[in-house]
C-alpha cells in the first residue's frame, strides 16, 4: 500500500462516506454535514479536508477522522484505524472551487525557492526561548533552520519582490499566491517555520503556531491551495514502528504491529534529536 492510498483511507472524506454523513454544503476544502451526535438538521458539523478534522458548532464535538469513525462505530481508535486501512477508500465528494491554482514544483525546485526564502527570514528572541524550552540546543536550532514567520503585508510583498528580482519563480510553491492586486505574497500565521527535509532538500515547510488553532491543532502546513495562483501542500503523515531497541519511522504497512501516527514536526525533530543514536527515521516522502 502506497502513501496516497493510506491518506485516502484515513481521510475525513472517506470517513464521511463510510458513515453516510449527509452533506449540506461544501466549498473549497470544507464540507458541512448533519452532525451525527447532536442530530442537528442543519449542517452544523464542519469537515476540513486539509487536516482531516471535524467540529460541530452546535454540540462542540471535535476531533479527527479516525476518532470520528471510532465514536460512531463505538470502537477504539486503534480498531477504527485497522478497519479503515483494510477497506477500500471512497473519496467521492462535491467540493467545488473557481480559484485557479498551480501545479506543485518538484522537490529540487522547491528546495531552491524555500532555501532562498528562509535566508531572508530571521528567528525572534521569543521563538529562540520557546525552542530552548522545548529542549533544543542553539546548535540544533541553527542547524534545523527554524525561522519566525513575517505577518505584516508590506513585509511579505517586499520579500517576494526581492525573491523574484533574484530570479526565483514562486509559482507552484505551496504557501505562495497572488493577492487581489496581483502581487506575489505568502500565507502567514504567528509562529515558526519548520523546514521539512527530503534527502537534504527542503520539500515543504511546516508551521508551529504560537497559539493553538481550531481542534487543538498546533502545527499546520505552509500551503496556499485556496488562494489565487496558489499551490496546495501535501498532507504528509509520519508512522512510527518500534524495531528491537530502535524506533523506526516508516510507512510500510505489510507487517501487522502497533503504530503511532505523528504529524507535528516539532515533535518529530525532538524525537530525532533525543534518540538519533537509536533509531531509523522515514516520514512518508521526507527523511531526517
Amino acid at each position: 500500500m502506497n502513501q496516497q492510498e493510506i491518506l485516502n483511507r484515513i481521510s475525513i472524506i472517506n470517513v464521511k462516506n463510510k458513515l453516510g454523513l449527509q452533506e449540506i454544503y461544501s466549498k473549497k476544502d470544507i464540507i458541512y454535514v448533519k452532525c451525527p451526535f447532536c442530530c442537528s438538521e442543519k449542517g452544523t458539523m464542519r469537515l476540513d479536508i486539509t487536516n482531516n478534522s471535524y467540529i460541530c458548532k452546535e454540540c462542540e464535538a471535535r476531533g479527527y477522522s479516525i476518532g470520528l469513525y471510532a465514536r460512531n462505530k463505538y470502537i477504539s481508535n486503534k480498531e477504527a484505524y485497522r478497519r479503515l486501512i483494510n477497506d477500500e477508500a471512497d473519496i467521492s465528494n462535491n467540493l467545488t472551487t473557481s480559484i485557479i491554482t498551480n501545479v506543485r514544483k518538484n522537490k529540487e525546485e522547491l528546495d531552491i525557492v524555500y532555501q532562498a526564502f528562509l535566508e531572508r527570514l530571521s528567528l525572534s528572541s521569543d521563538h529562540i526561548m520557546k525552542l530552548l524550552k522545548y529542549g533544543f540546543t542553539m546548535e540544533e536550532i541553527e542547524k534545523i533552520g527554524f525561522k519566525t514567520i513575517p505577518t505584516q503585508e508590506n513585509q511579505k510583498i517586499e520579500i517576494c519582490r526581492k525573491l523574484i528580482e533574484e530570479g526565483i519563480d514562486l509559482s507552484g510553491t505551496p504557501g505562495f499566491f497572488k493577492d487581489k492586486k496581483f502581487r506575489w505574497s505568502f500565507k502567514s500565521h504567528k509562529g515558526i517555520f519548520i523546514p521539512i527535509l527530503d534527502n537534504c532538500k527542503i520539500g515543504a515547510l511546516r508551521i508551529h503556531l504560537d497559539e493553538v488553532y481550531s481542534v487543538d491543532t498546533s502545527d499546520i502546513w505552509f500551503s496556499s491551495g485556496q488562494e489565487s495562483e496558489g499551490t496546495k501542500a501535501n498532507n504528509d503523515i509520519m508512522i512510527l514502528f518500534p524495531k528491537g531497541n530502535k524506533i523506526q519511522f516508516i510507512n510500510n504497512l505489510k507487517e501487522g504491529r502497533d503504530i503511532i501516527i505523528a504529524s507535528e514536526m516539532i515533535l518529530a525533530y525532538k524525537i530525532a534529536n533525543t534518540y538519533k543514536e537509536h533509531m531509523i527515521i522515514r516520514s512518508s516522502q521526507y527523511y531526517f
